[in-house]
């Protein structure tokens, strides 16, 4: 039966949408969201030049002000006179030309003149202030007047948590100058049914100040728009800020224009997500659910349901047959793997008992040349205890203490051949005897000593511990073989350090060793090897609880 292909059809779908939609919604909204925001810039622009125009009147009809009271004023000499009679009419006549100033200017709040040498302060107020503001006012004049000369520019001070533009000139010890009261100055309260925002900052920072039309913490959402509105002879400006929604409001207003075509485009949606639903959401769920099913663990299941189209009924027999191929690839990978570690660990365990047996006959020999027949006798009987133990059960690994007392039945043995040469001390706690060790590690180790180390007419010391460690969560028997001899020869450890050491027959104890512990345990750096202070060489073993790998019973010889 021929399918149909769900990708061309899912294809020609999607490109009639996309040509609707591209040709009529992109040329609609492109041009409705330019004119839009030509609009809203240019409304935003106008707002913020007629407000800024009007504060500067402000501050431009302060500074006429001020030029009333300073230009050629002779009674602000006189309140600084020697005397005090001069000052005190002066200052009522100062009183009086503020009040007359103030009284028809509705856009200061205190007027002020501050002698800091006879420290008096002379105000007037345009309204009924609290008396805190106008302490806090005076107070803050007199400071000023304290530093005899500073340029008169404006600015924003916070007086008792009330913030005020200001202009002070400041001469001999006098301060003149006019505040505003900065909520006042901005028409904060006119402000509050605006639906844009003018922020009030200063020249270098991004900090505002003040604003105009909605609240501070509300211009998160709001975006600048336009130019600054720069003041004369200030360090502030005046920014524009516009909601980030003004856009969408004034698009609502097309929405029913657009209402037709929104309802063709949701149509046809409709009916491409029926069709992919259909047709691929539900094929991939079940190619997914068998899946998991598979990552699991059951590796014999396959996918069974019937897909309606080409391209996943061929994806379906395609991905049976790849899981087919897989598992059986895998299966006789791990065969493979599992037979050539245990042949290498066969022949591994072939390298360490011929020398074993090796080290014993040449032994006999020596004795038999001596003469020394009892002896002999007494270390066939001690050979054939560890011939025994050799082939005990087959088993691969042993007890810590099972391995000990081989140990020191070996010593036995070659205390035969070297009588008063060596002298052993084994420090093992108890409970660690119970660990399960590799079969015959300990004595490959002991039979290098004394291949290596013992000679007659000297005496030789070995120290054998054991102790538990744990490194990175885990913990490890750690085995230390220690002698107080000449040590391994430089070549000796170089070789064993870059694993060369397996070229060098004289060592095939140590090199079986290691490579033992590798396939084991699969893990390396078991084994370590290294001389000591002032002489002597150091056998380091770090063996996991359990090993990975093991020659089980049925494959060893066994020996009645």
């Amino acid at each position: 039966m021929k399918r149909n292909s769900v990708v061309s059809q899912v294809r020609g779908y999607l490109l009639v949408q996309f040509i609707i939609i591209f040709i009529v919604l992109f040329v609609y909204i492109i041009n409705t969201y330019s004119d839009i925001n030509k609009a809203r810039t240019t409304s935003v622009e106008n707002m913020l030049n007629v407000y800024g125009s009007e504060l500067q009147n402000k501050l431009d009809n302060s500074d006429a002000l001020m030029e009333q009271v300073l230009y050629k004023n002779t009674e602000l000499e006189l309140i600084q006179s020697d005397e005090e009679s001069e000052r005190v009419y002066a200052s009522l006549r100062l009183k009086g030309q503020l009040e007359e100033v103030v009284t028809y200017n509705r856009y200061v709040d205190i007027f002020v003149i501050a002698d800091a040498k006879y420290n008096n302060c002379i105000d007037y107020e345009s309204k009924d202030l609290d008396f805190a503001y106008v302490s806090a006012v005076r107070e803050y004049s007199l400071k000023q007047a304290e530093k005899k000369m500073a340029n008169a520019k404006w600015k924003i001070v916070n007086l008792d948590g009330t913030k005020y533009i200001c202009k002070l000139y400041v001469w001999q010890s006098k301060a003149v100058g006019t505040f505003i009261n900065l909520d006042n100055f901005m028409n904060k309260e006119q402000g509050q049914e605006s639906d844009a925002s003018i922020v009030l900052k200063r020249k270098g920072t991004s900090k505002v100040l003040e604003n105009y039309g909605v609240p501070i913490e509300e211009l998160k959402d709001y975006n600048p728009v336009g130019e600054r509105f720069y003041f004369d002879e200030t360090d502030y400006y005046l920014q524009a800020y516009a909601s980030k929604n003004t856009l969408v409001g004034f698009l609502t207003a097309n929405v029913a224009s657009m209402l037709i075509l929104f309802i063709v485009l949701v149509s046809f949606t409709i009916v491409i997500i029926s069709f992919v639903r259909k047709n691929i959401a539900s094929p991939i769920k079940g190619i997914q659910r068998s899946m998991v099913t598979i990552q699991n663990g059951d590796y014999e299941y396959r996918i069974e349901e019937d897909y309606g189209s080409e391209e996943f009924h061929l994806l379906k027999e395609t991905f049976n047959k790849l899981m087919n191929e897989i598992v059986n690839l895998k299966i006789s990978s791990y065969e493979k793997q599992i037979l050539m570690s245990q042949s290498e660990l066969k022949a591994i365990k072939l390298q360490i008992r011929p020398h074993f047996f090796l080290n014993a006959l040449t032994t006999i020999s020596s004795l038999s040349q001596q003469n020394k027949n009892e002896e002999i006798k007494l270390y066939i009987d001690s050979l054939s205890k560890n011939v025994r133990y050799m082939f005990k059960s087959g088993l691969h690994t042993v007890t810590l203490g099972e391995e000990i007392q081989h140990v020191e039945n070996y010593f036995e043995m070659q205390e035969l051949k070297y009588p008063g040469c060596v002298f052993y001390f084994i420090d093992i706690p108890e409970e660690l005897k119970t660990w399960r060790i590799p079969q015959m590690l300990i004595n490959t180790v002991i039979e290098n000593e004394f291949k290596y180390a013992v000679a007659m007419n000297s005496l030789l010391t070995i120290l054998i511990k054991a102790f538990s460690v744990e490194k990175n969560g885990k913990e490890y028997l750690q085995i230390e073989i220690e002698d107080d001899g000449k040590g391994y020869p430089e070549s000796i450890l170089d070789s064993f350090k870059s694993g060369a050491i397996t070229l060098d027959k004289s060592r095939v104890g140590l090199s079986s060793l290691k490579r033992m512990l590798e396939i084991m345990y699969e893990e390396d750096g078991l084994f370590t090897i290294s001389n000591i202070e002032p002489h002597g060489c150091k056998n380091v073993f770090l063996l996991p609880e359990k090993p990975v790998q093991e020659i089980r019973d049925d494959s060893l010889i066994k020996i009645d």
